[in-house]
């Protein structure tokens, strides 16, 4: 009998999401040699329903879900395959079984990146999503998201636009495009990338699988980088399993007064990586996968960040929100709104300083934190209004 049978008998039995399979396997092997059990050892930590569930050694359901595999073109993949990604076996509950579409390879020799955030993107979080995705699929790491609407399509796009190799991990059946707008992005994936899902074809599912899923996103990735995000978005899950599973996490600095913004700017906060630039994320990857990941001079730039948001400054006057004067010298800030007032203070810092300065340079002569220059001398090269040198001096542009 295909070994694949008990894995899915497990799955089906315990549920996506609990600890007690990837505790069961741990223990004894694989899912063929559970299946055996008559009984199992209180250091199972088992509850009376799973032990009750597990007694049921009925592979009827399991042998039927193995043959619609079969007709809708699914593969499995198992926890003790080879190919099964050794990320996913480290995480507090792996899956005991993936159902796969796609071109399958060995994603342990890979360098992994989740690109996550808000399903109500903006348009600068669209573009700069495409932007980040796009350089790391071109410095050869693999994409990884959830192909929800908004950022996660975003990074799968801007992946497949590089000829990247991208992974989409579904919250729903293995068969069944989330959202059904997605249906196309998820063929193209299946032809150029991997889609992998928990939960079998034709699988109902709930909104709680979402949550589960996002375990995985982080759990299969070496890092994950949150691009934009408000308050309460599911990304924000996604980060904190990435942080609790010990991963780097990365976010952007989001633009002021943005509601897709807080919850990326309150990861700032609590001391995840900010991220300038891909090449921010990609320095530790080509240390530790030299012969796959090589870093493109466009990942060290951030001018590039062609949001449309751009500002061309034309006139000076004060802002009625603020009451602050707004710099000038032949700029105008029609497209972006008003500028805040630390970034007029950094903008004014500058203003003076023709062969640029570096951060603690701005810090004396703005009285701002090195934090708050920071984040705002990021915010205004995706402006487009400052940029660094390769001294390391900001300047503007």
């Amino acid at each position: 009998m295909d070994n694949a049978v008990y894995y899915i008998w497990l799955a089906q039995a315990l549920g996506a999401g609990t600890r007690a399979a990837g505790e069961l396997l741990r223990r004894y092997g694989g899912a063929k040699e559970i299946y055996s059990l008559d009984e199992y050892p209180q250091e199972a930590r088992l509850s009376e329903r799973q032990r009750r569930v597990l007694a049921d050694k009925d592979l009827t359901a399991s042998l039927a879900i193995l043959e619609k595999c079969a007709r809708a073109n699914v593969k499995v993949l198992c926890y003790g395959d080879p190919l099964f990604p050794e990320r996913l076996r480290a995480i507090s509950a792996p899956p005991a079984v993936l159902y796969y579409r796609g071109v399958i390879k060995d994603l342990n020799s890979e360098y992994l990146v989740s690109v996550v955030g808000t399903r109500s993107m903006t348009e600068y979080g669209g573009k700069i999503t495409e932007y980040f995705a796009g350089e790391f699929a071109a410095a050869g790491a693999v994409v990884v998201s959830g192909m929800a609407s908004g950022i996660d399509s975003a990074a799968h796009r801007g992946c497949l636009a590089k000829s990247g190799y991208t992974v989409a991990i579904l919250g729903t059946a293995i068969d069944r495009p989330y959202p059904p707008e997605n249906a196309q992005l998820y063929d193209t994936i299946v032809r150029k990338g991997l889609v992998l899902s928990e939960y079998a074809p034709g699988s109902e599912y709930a909104r709680n699988c979402f949550p589960k899923r996002n375990r995985l996103i982080a759990g299969i990735s070496n890092a994950t980088l949150v691009t934009e995000a408000g308050e309460r978005s599911g990304a924000l899950i996604t980060a904190n399993d990435a942080i609790m599973q010990g991963k780097e996490v990365y976010a952007l600095p989001g633009l002021s007064g943005s509601k897709q913004s807080v919850g990326t700017n309150t990861l700032l906060q609590k001391g995840v990586r900010l991220a300038y630039r891909p090449s921010d994320v990609l320095a530790t990857a080509e240390l530790m996968y030299p012969d796959k990941i090589r870093i493109t001079a466009e990942s060290y730039r951030t001018e590039r960040y062609d949001t449309g948001a751009q500002p061309h400054f034309t006139e000076s006057r004060v802002s009625p929100a603020t009451g602050v004067e707004e710099i000038h010298d032949g700029y105008s800030y029609e497209k972006i709104g008003k500028l805040e007032p630390d970034e007029v203070t950094v903008v004014t810092a500058l203003k003076g300083a023709g062969g640029g300065l570096y951060i603690d340079e701005v810090v004396a002569s703005s009285g701002l934190d090195a934090g708050t220059v920071m984040s705002t001398l990021t915010v205004l090269e995706v402006y487009g209004v400052v940029s660094q040198k390769n001294d390391g001096r900001y300047v503007l542009v």
